[in-house]
């Protein structure tokens, strides 16, 4: 396996450490070259595959939403928004194409306007991601532990909201900062969710799983793969095996970075058209600290006799303790 490489003798441990039988196949020879030829049979409908689900890595993937059930209908209708998600471009298109092309800058001036433009009030992700986050989760009092408040944001609140936007949380943290508005927006109005809302949370997280089993699958099958390939260097079957495994390896992570970067696209559609309908909700809507007005009811009143035999009846009826 080695051999032609300069300094092969010093790292050549394999052949070192290894019986003959081993390195030679270990009479697994016939098992390695089925296994290749497995491989050799699936590995061009891997490819192809790979290759045609690339619609699922654009924009064009967004439509794939409605093939998720819309979720329980709700009183109000449509979570209660003033518009619903869908209408929300069509009526704004200016501010939907800015909300989805410049994301960082968009959730930044939502947040400013979620605050009434009181940055006084600002704080890291509004507290709704204080407490343990990352390792912390598994072990306490490892990284990391968030606690809004306590790293001097009100001192420089802008500066604050930029990095949160743009870097705090790595490569989602234009999603969290949006999350956070989300949320932010249904608890102080009283909302709830959008049906194309739940539609794209429901298709974003099956998308998740996939890429996530199709990335797993893909390191697991390269492992092995290697492992026969340096464990048999002499064993022309396990070479050709390790080959048509590196192959399905890489068609396997193929199609996980395909469902990757289809979730992002529905990620930043959802987004834009979800930001514009929280604009709208502003401009139009109820002002933030408004409480729900309840319904005035008339009652038709009879003859003041009837009026007043109802209300004995109803005393007697009362259970004894209740009575005065």
């Amino acid at each position: 396996m080695f051999r032609g490489i300069p300094g092969a003798e010093e790292c050549d441990c394999v052949e070192r450490v290894c019986c003959d039988c081993w390195t030679g196949g270990c009479g697994l020879n016939p098992v390695f070259g089925l296994c290749a030829d497995g491989l050799e049979v699936i590995n061009p409908f891997m490819e192809q595959f790979a290759d045609c689900i690339w619609v699922l890595g654009s924009p064009l993937a967004f439509p794939i939403v409605f093939c998720f059930p819309p979720g329980p209908e709700t009183e109000p209708p449509g979570g209660g928004w003033q518009i619903s998600m869908l209408a929300a471009p069509l009526k704004k298109p200016l501010q939907c194409c800015f909300y989805t092309i410049f994301c960082p800058c968009g959730q930044w001036h939502m947040r400013r306007r979620l605050l009434d433009y009181d940055m006084t009030k600002y704080k890291l992700w509004q507290g709704y991601h204080d407490g343990p986050q990352c390792c912390a989760r598994r072990c306490p009092g490892a990284p990391i532990t968030i606690r809004s408040g306590t790293y001097g944001e009100q001192d420089c609140p802008n500066t604050f909201l930029c990095l949160e936007v743009c870097c705090l949380a790595g490569v989602w943290s234009v999603c969290c900062s949006f999350g956070v508005n989300r949320r932010m927006m249904k608890d102080e109005r009283n909302l709830g969710e959008d049906p194309t809302e739940v539609r794209v949370n429901d298709c974003i997280g099956f998308f998740s799983r996939l890429a996530r089993q199709c990335f797993m699958l893909g390191c697991c099958v390269c492992l092995a793969g290697c492992l026969i390939g340096i464990c048999a260097p002499d064993s022309a079957g396990a070479q050709e095996c390790s080959g048509e495994a590196g192959r399905a390896s890489r068609s396997c992570r193929s199609c996980a970075y395909t469902c990757w970067k289809g979730i992002w696209s529905v990620k930043i559609i959802a987004m834009g058209c979800m930001s514009t309908q929280m604009d709208e909700e502003i401009t139009s809507g109820k002002p933030l600290d408004a409480k729900p007005v309840p319904k005035t009811q008339t009652m038709e009143r009879g003859d003041p006799m009837d009026e007043a035999e109802d209300n004995e009846e109803s005393w007697w009826k009362k259970p004894p303790q209740s009575r005065g």
